[in-house]
């Protein structure tokens, strides 16, 4: 009779797994990682070499941010400046403005495809901003690519390997582009139109820190997945540090859910560093994001300046993975992220 008994549980068993394969595939957790400007880690950030390299490493998601030319061109830029990661104070002497910062709009496609890039350093000591990444070095060819090459660059990998690695783009600082005279939201979304991103379920994010930004872009027809990126510090050229502190309260949270479907704080505002600096609690805002029905990411991890209360890597993906458990994740380093995935059963 016992083993009647756990016959029928088996067959039971097989039924389910064979008629409920959909909700099995759902409730498993495979949080994504998005390559942070690339490999970042390894290569000048936002060329197309770090962004092919950070595609081979089997990433889910490709960043890009843009910024706009003088004769209106999306370029991919961390900064709306040049001075950090180009050669150009010296190719254009002077052409800076009174704050001494040369802006990207400021130069045609042309000019600051003459220029060089290189690892993010200081302007003013000349030294990398990460000191065990790649040389400082003005001898090698890497090159500003414009929104447009890395589109084609993603795709012609995803056709070439079978693979849909996406979109993720982040527009920058839209308020100050819009003074400028350059409508770069509504760009940005033509562009990704043009190339099949603008619909409900491409893979495709838009990601901006501008919280009118936000709301704008579902105005100007904006229908794929859009991320609020949330930090206590607000923008660089707008004073919205308000704005950002209300978004990581409960009503905040819930009133952004209105318009983004990921809802995306620096790392520090979900896993808050306790005041000895040498352990963390959990942020509430983790739980009201999933209760308004938006995905959680958060940005950037980085092997080489851990986040606050936090002693190793290890420790910073189980908090991320195991107790917040993030739906996606960008990484400067995302190889070091998907090996603790594949390691722990997550890939």
């Amino acid at each position: 009779m016992k083993k009647l008994c756990d016959m029928k549980k088996l067959c039971a068993t097989i039924v389910l797994i064979l008629v409920f394969p959909l909700a099995i595939h759902a409730a498993e957790y495979r949080p994504q990682v998005a390559a942070h400007r690339g490999a970042s880690a390894y290569l000048p950030e936002h060329t197309l070499e770090a962004k092919a390299m950070a595609y081979a490493m089997g990433v889910d998601f490709m960043e890009q941010d843009v910024v706009f030319t003088k004769d209106d061109v999306l370029v991919v830029l961390h900064d709306h400046t040049l001075e950090t990661t180009t050669d150009v104070e010296k190719k254009f002497p002077g052409r800076q403005r009174p704050d001494g910062s040369f802006y990207a709009i400021d130069f045609t496609l042309n000019e600051i495809k003459s220029l060089l890039v290189t690892e993010r350093f200081d302007p003013k000591t000349k030294k990398a901003v990460f000191g065990n990444r790649f040389p400082v070095n003005f001898d090698i060819d890497f090159r500003v690519p414009t929104l447009e090459e890395e589109i084609l660059l993603v795709q012609g990998l995803n056709k070439s390997t079978g693979r849909n690695v996406g979109l993720y783009v982040e527009v920058k600082e839209p308020a100050f582009h819009e003074k400028e005279g350059k409508a770069i939201m509504e760009a940005t979304i033509e562009m990704l139109g043009k190339y099949g991103y603008n619909k409900e379920g491409a893979n495709a994010i838009l990601q901006i820190f501008d919280y009118d930004a936000v709301k704008k872009s579902r105005e100007l027809g904006w229908k794929a997945d859009l991320a609020m990126l949330v930090d206590m510090d607000g923008q660089m050229l707008r004073d919205d540090k308000s704005i950002h502190k209300w978004l990581l309260t409960e009503e905040g949270v819930k009133e952004v859910s209105k318009y983004a479907s990921v809802f995306a704080p620096w790392f520090s505002h979900l896993a808050e560093p306790a005041s000895d600096g040498k352990s963390y609690t959990i942020a509430p805002c983790a739980q009201w994001a999933r209760d308004a029905g938006m995905k959680l990411h958060t940005w950037t991890y980085r092997a080489d300046s851990l986040p606050k209360g936090f002693i190793s890597e290890n420790e910073v993906f189980e908090a991320a993975f195991n107790k917040i458990k993030v739906d996606g994740i960008f990484s400067d380093f995302p190889d070091h992220v998907i090996q603790y995935l594949e390691k722990n059963g997550l890939r």
